[in-house]
């Protein structure tokens, strides 16, 4: 498996570009980096003893800081694609293992032995058991994966008015669901 890649720190500046290219307005670096044109005016603030009065004032090349982001959301939808490789290799690792699993319990054949392995015996849970709770388990695995990649997504798309404990309900449902 590959290790992931982490995207990059948020940006701390950005550089003023040729009009019509999304750097070259305020509005336009808002909504570029911290994904909201109305967050300009925070950037005019940090930038205002170098841009003017005039917040269109922007030249070709200045070099503008930008303000701290809470909330960088390009940064939470690579990591949220991450868990997405990370889970959807997990379960084909688990579903590979149950597979070979499985063909060990095949091997065990239909004589009397085989059926109290596969089936069980004396009140005990035998490998078709065994294997469908695993099976269960393998599932939930992988859709906890799945389910915290989405919620990360939501929390990018809706990051100013993101409900937490929404998140943290859902997210306990799956470790619920999970642990099962």
């Amino acid at each position: 498996m590959t290790p992931p890649t982490l995207p990059p720190d948020p940006p701390t500046h950005v550089t003023v570009t040729p009009w019509d290219t999304p750097h070259s307005t305020l509005s336009g670096i808002a909504e570029d980096l911290y994904e909201d044109s109305a967050k300009w005016r925070d950037i005019y603030a940090a930038n205002r003893d170098l841009i003017g009065d005039d917040p269109g004032g922007l030249r070709i090349g200045m070099q503008l800081a930008l303000p701290p982001m809470e909330f960088y959301p390009a940064h939470v939808r690579s990591v949220a694609g991450v868990l997405d490789q990370e889970g959807g290799a997990i379960g084909t690792k688990l579903a590979d293992a149950m597979r070979r699993l499985d063909a060990i319990g095949n091997f065990w054949g239909g004589d009397d032995l085989g059926t109290k392995f596969y089936k069980g015996a004396e009140g005990h849970s035998g490998y078709e058991t065994g294997t469908g709770r695993a099976l269960d388990g393998v599932v939930a695995f992988a859709d906890f994966y799945h389910n915290v990649a989405g919620g990360l997504r939501a929390m990018a798309d809706r990051h100013d008015d993101f409900e937490w404990e929404n998140t943290v309900r859902v997210l306990e449902t799956a470790l619920k669901a999970a642990e099962k």
